[in-house]
């Protein structure tokens, strides 16, 4: 029995280290897509980002995807996935792409595929780029996430966030709304469904215990304003957030919340960039990919509202200096980038656009 056991032991153990990092999303398509995830709190998933986009591309295509941790080497990690393509006799030839960060480790995927017969030399960046350097793509997390002012959702919404937010439906997710100036914010008082119907919490005002808010709304559902990271269930309602927060407004605390997550993730994914020593800052980069059309697919929309050309230009940089091939820009408009990769349009434009 003492035999058995350990003989169990070893075979769960070699099943462990021969496990791969590629997994499919959609299988029996003849065009190959490997798609790496952004991040999140625990590292990058790729079903959650790409299995709504792999059943919307529909049965021409083979979609694979991968998971990391918070912290990992990219160009190792990316070596890893060229082996496993190489290995695999159901990928004949395939196209490589990432969503935010991801977009970033897919082109250092894309630089290990260089010699693959079985690469096409197609790089899709889905509102994603690569930066000279993994600090330069820090500075542009903190500094492209402005600040919210305020936010506003339903009374029943948010007790449910006060409690965790597990049980929170998508339709009620829609709900949830925030605000980065004064004017988006007058503009939501006036909608017929708001005004009379709000209650509001703002400044030196935080929002008082739950019994108390249902009692100030009259048993009615009314809009719930605030400007601050409620104290009350903190660590419920932010349970990923920093301590730090507690109590701040949102434009202090996102501030925070961004740099946090800066340093707790992105410096974590060791040579992200493309400066040549990973995590020394040079003007030496690696050089750009040769001969891969990079097809780079942007969000339309930023913080409710349309973007201007200039919201998307460094991202238009990106994507031409990363290769020596050809660079095409494509903005999937009415979509932001939480919610890119479930769009039907970005799968249209993937389909169109794969050699």
């Amino acid at each position: 029995m003492k035999y058995l056991k350990l003989y169990e032991s070893f075979i769960l153990e070699s099943k462990e280290e021969t496990k791969g990092i590629l997994y499919p999303l959609s299988e029996g398509g003849k065009k190959t897509l490997i798609l790496l995830p952004g991040s999140g709190k625990d590292g990058g998933q790729g079903k959650d980002d790409f299995q709504s986009l792999a059943n919307s591309l529909g049965k021409d295509f083979s979609v694979y995807s991968a998971d990391f941790v918070n912290e990992f080497n990219v160009r190792d990690y990316a070596q890893n996935i060229v082996k496993e393509i190489e290995a695999n006799n159901d990928i004949k030839s395939c196209a490589v792409g990432g969503f935010s960060i991801g977009g970033a480790i897919a082109w250092h995927l894309a630089g290990a595929l260089e010699t693959s017969k079985k690469f096409n030399k197609q790089l899709f960046f889905i509102d994603s780029g690569i930066p000279n350097s993994t600090e330069e793509f820090a500075e542009g997390i903190v500094k492209g996430n402005t600040p919210r002012i305020a936010m506003a959702q339903p009374l029943n919404v948010f007790i449910k966030n006060r409690a965790g937010g597990g049980d929170i439906t998508l339709e009620e997710e829609k709900q949830i709304l925030h605000f980065y100036n004064d004017e988006e914010l007058k503009t939501f008082k006036l909608r017929n469904d708001v005004k009379d119907n709000y209650l509001e919490y703002m400044g030196s005002k935080f929002p008082p215990s739950t019994e108390q808010i249902k009692r100030e709304s009259k048993n009615n559902n009314p809009w719930i304003i605030e400007d601050k990271y409620d104290k009350i269930d903190f660590e419920k309602r932010y349970s990923v957030k920093p301590p730090e927060v507690n109590g701040k407004s949102f434009k202090e605390g996102d501030v925070i919340n961004n740099k946090k997550f800066v340093e707790q993730d992105t410096l974590k994914k060791h040579g992200l960039g493309r400066e040549v020593t990973p995590g020394k800052i040079s003007k030496d980069v690696l050089p750009a990919l040769k001969g891969v059309e990079v097809i780079s697919l942007i969000a339309g929309n930023k913080e409710g509202k349309a973007k201007q050309e200039a919201d998307y230009k460094s991202q238009i940089i990106e994507a031409k200096e990363s290769t020596d091939g050809t660079a095409n820009t494509i903005v999937i408009k009415g979509v932001e980038h939480k919610d890119i990769t479930k769009s039907k349009e970005l799968a249209t434009e993937i389909a169109n656009n794969f050699n």
